[in-house]
């Protein structure tokens, strides 16, 4: 086996929380389909090709009573990974450097198994192996997660692909690849603006990949093996290893009405869900997907039953437009509601995020926000006409639904606080230099420099203007993350630090990233 790769040693990827991979995500969609997916709070996890841990790490933190194992064959990756989950004292975090085709078929079960930015990336025998793993060590009721490359949309990638690995023929280092890449972008950058109609993908991919982080460019790019498929291919080779197609952990692109109409008739004459969904993606020209599998001797129902899907706790990570009857999540994507009642819940449950309510008790608060007119509609209960449109706001990604309790994540505040406290996860990350903060809904916070700083401050010893002038005082001294100041007087770097701080408490309560007594 290979020692470790040069590539992802010298360009680590980076490692950070993909919402989609979470246990707690895969068990209420496999609740929603009739699976009995074990409890997220207490399972055993393993994730293939865990680069530093930085999807795993989160997981074992957030939920305790869980067992979670990672492997990666990039050496100074796992080094990094079990360095980090040492330093947070994680005794049910495990991290190693093994190469997956070392990885016994047999074993223990485990609940979940992931494999995030692998398989389109390994060679046949490679994907055999990580099928062989699924379909041997899932548990009953177990799902595996596994993205990939998709055909028809990855052939655009593909197109662009090969415009690098021309441009970069006799460069060999991963840097002076990466550099030539970088070289390439700008060159396209401005002729293509004027090329005629036709480029609008390149144009726009370019556009992306010119701040795009260098590790997503040169690994999704410029390694040696890129190789996308078509979901059927992907589905049958599943099943030779007794695993049967569940669903996508991106839910709502499941369903055929978030094509429109058109499309979802045509689709209606297909026999079966893999046959739908193979023609949903040449629809969508879809270039990327996170299926989700289950062993073929696991019983599943199609028709997802909306008291089933209501029954569960709801979340939704949404503002309200100043109209009321839109509401806009974080990527900026608008939700229309119509219905007065749909919108007094959603409000609640956008109030309340990142914690989430069940419907029962999302409901008393929600009428007690409307006007007496509206109430009356309300006066017997839960109207039947509200579970299609709640729906359809969870197939448009509007809406999320969750296993775990309310507020199952971890949560240690201080003996006593005099000033604002971040979490002691954040606070311990951005000690350890790592920009990319969780949040218990296993999303990733990007920080910057004097942000990353901050959170490292915010033990709650100090009030925000000590924490400002802590700053302030590094900042006149030279400090590492704080060059893009160096120069700048003192009664121009406080307010830009006040500012900065404000902003940050308010994103971290909104995720739930600030811990009180």
């Amino acid at each position: 086996m290979p020692e470790t790769l040069p590539g992802y040693d010298e360009i680590p990827y980076a490692s950070f929380p993909i919402t989609e991979t979470h246990p707690d995500r895969l068990a209420a969609i496999g609740h929603l389909f009739g699976l009995k997916a074990p409890d997220p709070r207490h399972a055993r996890v393993l994730e293939l090709g865990c680069a530093a841990g930085g999807n795993l790490l989160p997981v074992a933190w957030f939920l305790p009573g869980t067992h979670c194992l990672g492997i990666e064959l990039s050496r100074e990756q796992a080094l990094r990974g079990k360095a980090l989950g040492e330093a947070m004292g994680l005794a049910n975090l495990a991290i190693e450097h093994r190469d997956i085709l070392d990885f016994p078929v047999a074993g223990e079960p485990f609940d979940y198994i992931v494999a995030h930015g692998v398989f389109s990336w390994v060679p046949e025998h490679v994907r055999e192996h990580i099928l062989a793993i699924c379909g041997s060590r899932l548990a009953p009721g177990g799902i595996a997660y596994i993205s990939y490359n998709t055909l028809p949309g990855g052939r655009q990638r593909e197109m662009l692909r090969d415009m690098f690995l021309h441009h970069l023929r006799g460069r060999e280092s991963p840097r002076e690849r990466l550099s030539g890449a970088r070289e390439l972008l700008e060159f396209l950058a401005t002729p293509l603006e004027q090329v005629p109609a036709g480029h609008d993908w390149l144009q726009q991919e370019l556009q992306y990949l010119r701040t795009a982080r260098d590790s997503y460019l040169y690994h999704e790019y410029l390694e040696d093996r890129n190789d996308p498929l078509l979901f059927s291919d992907f589905v049958d080779a599943a099943s030779r290893h007794g695993l049967q197609y569940l669903a996508d952990s991106q839910l709502h692109t499941l369903f055929p009405s978030t094509l429109g109409s058109a499309a979802e008739q045509a689709l209606s004459r297909c026999d079966d869900l893999v046959c739908e969904q193979q023609y949903a993606d040449f629809l969508r020209l879809r270039p990327f997907r996170q299926s989700l599998l289950c062993r073929t001797a696991d019983p599943l129902n199609r028709e997802i039953d909306l008291d089933g899907l209501l029954s569960l706790p709801l979340y939704a990570d949404l503002v309200p437009a100043r109209d009321g009857r839109r509401f806009r999540n974080g990527a900026g994507h608008e939700f229309q509601v119509d219905d007065r009642l749909a919108r007094a819940v959603l409000g609640i449950l956008a109030a309340a995020y990142p914690r989430a309510l069940t419907l029962a008790e999302a409901w008393p608060k929600a009428v007690a926000t409307l006007s007496a007119k509206h109430r009356a509609r309300a006066a017997d209960g839960v109207p039947a006409s509200l579970a299609p449109v709640l729906f359809n706001l969870f197939a448009s990604n509007g809406l999320q639904v969750t296993w775990t309790a309310p507020e199952c994540w971890r949560r240690e505040p201080p003996a006593a606080t005099t000033g604002p406290c971040a979490s002691r996860l954040a606070r311990m990350l951005a000690k350890q230099g790592e920009t990319l903060i969780p949040t218990p809904r296993h999303q990733a916070l990007e920080l910057d420099p004097v942000s990353s700083r901050m959170t490292g401050l915010l033990d709650g010893s100090r009030d925000a203007r000590q924490v400002v002038d802590t700053l302030l005082a590094e900042a006149l001294t030279g400090a590492d993350w704080a060059r893009a100041l160096a120069g700048e007087p003192p009664e121009r770097i406080l307010p830009g630090l006040r500012a900065n701080l404000d902003s940050l408490l308010r994103l971290f309560e909104r995720h739930g990233l600030l811990e009180t007594p």
